[in-house]
């Protein structure tokens, strides 16, 4: 027997571990994973009896599998099952073009239009998709294999997927057949599965907001529990006052009247999509001692989502004491301070209309003489100094002009000596007070008439109301806003029709507002198997407001949907981003 020479023993072996190493490669490439049982996490809604019928094992021999489980297990609770593609061999997927790994604030639709894939492809290649979108998870991106129809952009989509039918897409999308067929001329050979759909034109507004767009994709066979919490303030009704009376001296009940009015509409309007809806109303009386009872005798947990309170404060401490998320409803002062991580900011904070106009001023300027304007209120001082610090870091502004009421008044003078006769001049006006506002306007009605001015507010308040829509065209005002009403609108109009057809009067903003946030809570939780998923899931606009939620480590998640609208001279609005 020969000597074997260490250093060819090594050689061989290293050759050895390679070929082993490709081998093994060459099996996994070709053969399903070779494990007879993997993991599976609940989703919401199952049983056990229901994954061992999608997995072909009896209910007795899955349990016996996964011992201390119950027939119910909570979602996101993982399992033991069989592996279907154990000793199957796989066939070898060509089209996968290359890996992409999901940054901060993406979305499906996103990803999907960057690589000009559908999502259902993209789902299709990624079975670790069932788990949510995460960022930093890796996902396959295979190549398009149907070709957009011209003109998408300006479209809403609709894949074909297994079970649709010409019915339930026109329930789906409001439209009907006939302008299905006219937008898709290839629908005269039937419904085919992956045909990819223009659906409807985009509205106005739709086509004025980016890419990452909400795309409704609602689980008919979901049955959705909400709970409406409103101050109704039933106790103080009595055989001897009528609504109608009691509406006239009570404006809290008027308020909550008309936000359940729209939430009644959005309600209707989604269970006319086939959407399963099971609504429960609570009167919290505007009183934490109602809640406090609410919560010690019924049992919230098991809804899927809670409407209100109606008031910012009593929202936060309803999401404090229950697991159900609460959506906050409307806006208030207070919620850039108080924050839950079970809550729901259906309103942009104070912060980020600041943060919207800021942001137009630094991209826009281009040496306009800045003018800031601010009232006497002590509580603004803070703000004025905090913009004007944000102003002055913008490297090419030299100089700017603070004006502040000096016992009460706007000394004119002094206001016309901090304009810039040759222009053009940007006035800053950061009051929400009335008088204050009303003295600015007045102050530029006659400069406006022989310098160019530009008018600039934080927000619409009510401190606008009786300011004449005509001058603020002349100043060209910019604001942004989270509400914006287009009058020529087709949703709107739809809307403000049924509601006039059903109550006998018109919306106020409540009923707007409540139809608003029912209408796109609801929805998005039809969308999605997870609720955070459901509300990340990118930008909507309904009949006034625009949401564009983003969850925050520990403080719930936030409404960021903001948009700035001009003012024009010809008396036409219209908006810039």
């Amino acid at each position: 027997m020969g000597v074997v020479n260490p250093l060819n023993f090594k050689v061989f072996m290293k050759k050895f571990i390679l070929f082993t190493l490709v081998f093994v490669m060459c099996l996994f490439t070709g053969y399903a994973q070779q494990k007879k049982y993997v993991s599976y996490t609940v989703k919401r809604g199952e049983t056990i009896k229901s994954i061992a019928k999608a997995n072909n094992i009896s209910t007795r021999d899955l349990l016996k599998l996964n011992p201390g489980i119950g027939r119910k297990p909570k979602p996101q609770t993982v399992i033991i099952i069989p592996n279907k593609n154990f000793g199957k061999k796989v066939a070898e997927t060509k089209s996968v073009a290359n890996v992409y790994s999901v940054k901060p604030k993406e979305t499906l639709f996103g990803i999907s239009k960057k690589f000009g894939i559908t999502i259902d492809e993209l789902v299709a290649a990624n079975k670790n998709l069932e788990e949510g979108l995460k960022i930093g998870m890796l996902l396959h991106i295979p190549k398009p294999s149907i070709a957009q129809p011209k003109d998408s952009a300006n479209y809403v989509l609709h894949t074909v997927v297994k079970d649709d039918t010409m019915f339930n897409l026109t329930r789906r999308y409001e439209v009907t057949e006939s302008e299905l067929q006219l937008l898709n001329p290839n629908l005269k050979e039937g419904l085919k599965l992956g045909m990819l759909l223009k659906v409807k034109a985009k509205s106005e507004l739709e086509a004025t907001i980016d890419e990452a767009l909400f795309i409704e994709q609602p689980d008919f066979n979901k049955e959705i529990k909400v709970a409406i919490m409103l101050p109704y303030q039933l106790n103080k009704l009595n055989d001897s006052l009528t609504i109608e009376s009691f509406n006239r001296t009570n404006s809290l009940l008027n308020i909550a009247t008309e936000f359940h009015l729209g939430v009644e509409m959005a309600i209707d309007s989604l269970r006319k999509k086939g959407l399963n809806i099971s609504a429960h109303y609570f009167d919290t009386e505007n009183s934490k001692y109602k809640l406090q009872y609410l919560v010690a005798k019924n049992n919230f947990d098991y809804l899927d989502v809670v409407i209100g309170p109606l008031f910012y404060d009593k929202a936060q401490w309803m999401a404090s004491h229950i697991k159900t998320p609460v959506v906050a409803p409307v806006f208030s002062k207070k919620q850039a301070d108080l924050n839950d991580a079970n809550l729901i900011k259906s309103a942009p904070d104070s912060q980020e209309f600041e943060k919207k106009l800021m942001h137009y001023l630094k991209e826009n300027y281009n040496g306009e003489n800045v003018v800031v304007v601010n009232d006497a209120n002590p509580e603004n001082q803070s703000k004025l100094w905090r913009i004007v610090n944000q102003l002055k870091a913008i490297d090419s502004i030299k100089n700017i002009e603070v004006v502040k009421p000096e016992n009460g008044f706007i000394d004119n003078e002094l206001f016309i000596q901090k304009l810039d006769s040759m222009g053009p001049n940007w006035v800053l006006s950061l009051s929400d007070e009335s008088v204050t506002t009303s003295a600015v306007i007045n102050n530029l009605k006659s400069p406006v008439e022989r310098m160019p001015i530009q008018l600039f507010a934080l927000n619409k308040g009510k401190n606008y109301d009786n300011i004449d829509n005509a001058i603020l065209g002349k100043l060209n005002f910019i604001f942004p806003t989270n509400e914006f009403l287009m009058a020529d609108d087709i949703n709107f109009l739809n809307f403000y029709n049924a509601y006039l057809r059903k109550n006998y009067a018109t919306p106020s903003k409540f009923s707007y507002r409540g139809f608003d946030v029912t209408y796109d809570t609801l929805l998005r939780i039809a969308s999605a198997e997870l609720l955070e998923e459901g509300f990340e899931a990118g930008k909507s606009i309904r009949i006034l407001a625009l949401f564009n939620y983003e969850k925050k480590p520990f403080k719930g998640i936030e409404n960021k949907g903001l948009r700035l609208i001009k003012y024009h001279p010809d008396l036409t609005t219209g908006i810039l981003d």
